[in-house]
C-alpha cells in the first residue's frame, strides 16, 4: 500500500472503531428496560451495572492511553477491541446482577482504552493541514453508531429481544481488531516514533508529569480538562435524560425515542459540518458560535412547554442541541492530539478522555438532583446552560494556545 492508501485504510478503521464504540456506549441504555425485567433487577442494581461501565470507561482511557505509547497505538487499540467485543458477546450469558455488572465493567475497560488510540491514530494518519477535520470525520462516527444502538429497540418487536443488541455490539468490533491485525495501519508520513507501526521503539517515552506539564502546556492541558469535562456533564445528561425530558414537557413516550434518535444523528452530522469550520481559519468565530448554539437550542426546547408548541418545534431544538453539543465534543477530541508530542500523545489524549469521563458521571447525577427535588424538566435544561458557557469559555481559550510541532 502506498501513503495515500494507507492513510485511508487507517482513518477508514479507526471510523469503523468509533461506530462500535458508539454503539456499545448506548447499548445497555437500549437493553436495560427489556433486560432488567428479565431478570427483576431492582433500579439500585440498575445503577450499579450503568455506574459500572462508566469506571471502566474511566480506568481505560487511562490505561489504554499510557499503554499506548509504550507498545504502539494499533496493538492497544486492538486489544481494546477484543476485549469490549468479546465481553458485549459474553453479556449475552449473563444470569443475573452481578455477572452483568462484572461484563460492563470489562466492556467498559475496553471501550475506555479504544477511545484514546483511534483518536491518537487517525491524528496520526491524517495531512498535517486537515487533521481537526479528519479526526472530526471519523469521531462523526461515534454518535451514528449511538443512534443505530437506539434503532436497534425496534428489534423488540420482532421479537430479538435484548441479546441481538449484543450479539451486534460483539461482533461489530471483532471484525475491525482483526481487519487492524491483517493491514497495514498507521501514520503515512514515516515518521518514527512509539505509536508508529514498525516504527523503532528506542524513542524514549515522555513520562506523564512531562507530557500533561511539559514544555508550557500546562495552561493547553487545564483548558481542555475544562472543556471535555463540562462539554461531557451537558452530554451525558442529555443522552440519559432527553427522553424522560421531552416526557415531562408533556410529550409520548414514542415521542422521546425520536427526539433521541434525532439527537445523535444530528450531532453526527453536525460534526462533520462543525470539523470543517474550524479547521478553517476563524476558529475563535466557530467556538463561539457553536457554544452559543448550544446554550440557544437548550433555551427553546426549555421553552416548548411554556409557549406551548407542537414536537416539530421540540424536535427541531433536539436536533440542533444534538449537531451543537455531538459537535462540540468531537471538536475537543480532534484538538486534543494537536497539543502534546507524538511520544506522549496518547497519553495526554487519555488523560483528556479520562476527565470528560467523570463530567459524564457528574451530568445525569445533575439531572437526577433537580428532578428529585421537584424541578421540572424545562429546569433542568435551563441549568445547564451556566455549564455551557464555562465550556465554551474553556475552548475559546484553548484557541490562544501554541500546538505541537510534530
Amino acid at each position: 500500500m502506498d501513503g495515500v492508501s494507507q492513510a485511508r485504510v487507517t482513518l477508514a478503521l479507526c471510523a469503523s472503531a468509533a461506530l462500535f464504540e458508539g454503539f456499545d456506549n448506548q447499548s445497555m441504555g437500549v437493553a436495560a428496560p427489556m433486560l432488567f425485567r428479565e431478570f427483576s433487577i431492582a433500579p439500585a442494581q440498575g445503577g450499579l451495572i450503568f455506574s459500572a461501565a462508566t469506571l471502566g470507561l474511566f480506568l481505560g482511557a487511562l490505561a489504554g492511553g499510557r499503554a499506548a505509547d509504550y507498545v504502539g497505538r494499533k496493538q492497544t487499540l486492538t486489544a481494546s477491541l477484543l476485549l469490549f467485543g468479546i465481553c458485549s458477546l459474553l453479556t449475552v450469558a449473563v444470569r443475573g446482577a452481578h455477572s452483568l455488572i462484572l461484563m460492563r465493567l470489562l466492556t467498559g475497560l475496553g471501550l475506555g482504552g479504544a477511545m484514546p488510540n483511534f483518536i491518537a491514530l487517525a491524528s496520526d494518519a491524517a495531512d498535517p493541514r486537515g487533521k481537526l477535520s479528519a479526526v472530526t470525520m471519523v469521531m462523526a462516527a461515534l454518535p451514528f453508531g449511538g443512534a443505530l444502538a437506539g434503532m436497534m429497540a425496534l428489534t423488540e418487536r420482532m421479537g430479538w429481544g435484548w441479546r441481538a443488541i449484543f450479539i451486534g455490539g460483539g461482533l461489530g468490533p471483532l471484525v475491525v481488531a482483526f481487519l487492524l491485525i491483517a493491514f497495514r495501519v498507521g501514520a503515512a508520513d514515516g515518521a518514527r516514533g512509539p505509536g508508529k507501526l514498525g516504527a523503532s521503539r528506542e524513542s524514549p517515552v515522555d513520562s506523564v508529569g512531562s507530557v500533561l506539564w511539559g514544555m508550557g502546556r500546562t495552561r493547553a492541558t487545564l483548558l481542555l480538562w475544562s472543556g471535555f469535562f463540562f462539554t461531557n456533564l451537558v452530554l451525558f445528561m442529555m443522552l440519559n435524560w432527553l427522553p424522560s425530558l421531552v416526557v415531562g414537557l408533556g410529550f409520548t413516550r414514542g415521542q422521546a425515542s425520536m427526539s433521541s434518535i434525532v439527537f445523535n444523528l444530528a450531532g453526527s452530522g453536525g460534526a462533520v459540518f462543525l470539523g470543517r469550520l474550524h479547521a478553517g481559519n476563524r476558529r475563535r468565530q466557530w467556538v463561539l458560535m457553536t457554544y452559543g448554539g448550544i446554550s440557544l437550542a437548550l433555551a427553546a426546547l426549555a421553552a416548548v412547554a411554556s409557549f406551548g408548541r407542537g414536537f416539530s418545534i421540540a424536535l427541531l431544538a433536539c436536533a440542533l442541541a444534538g449537531a451543537f453539543i455531538i459537535g462540540a465534543q468531537l471538536i475537543l477530541y480532534a484538538l486534543a492530539p494537536l497539543y502534546y508530542r507524538h511520544t506522549g500523545r496518547a497519553t495526554g489524549v487519555g488523560v483528556a478522555v479520562a476527565i470528560g469521563r467523570s463530567g459524564a458521571v457528574v451530568g445525569p447525577l445533575f439531572a437526577a438532583a433537580l428532578l428529585a427535588s421537584g424541578s421540572a424538566g424545562a429546569a433542568v435544561l435551563a441549568g445547564a446552560i451556566p455549564f455551557v458557557v464555562v465550556a465554551g469559555a474553556a475552548a475559546l481559550a484553548l484557541t490562544w494556545q501554541p500546538q505541537s510541532v510534530d
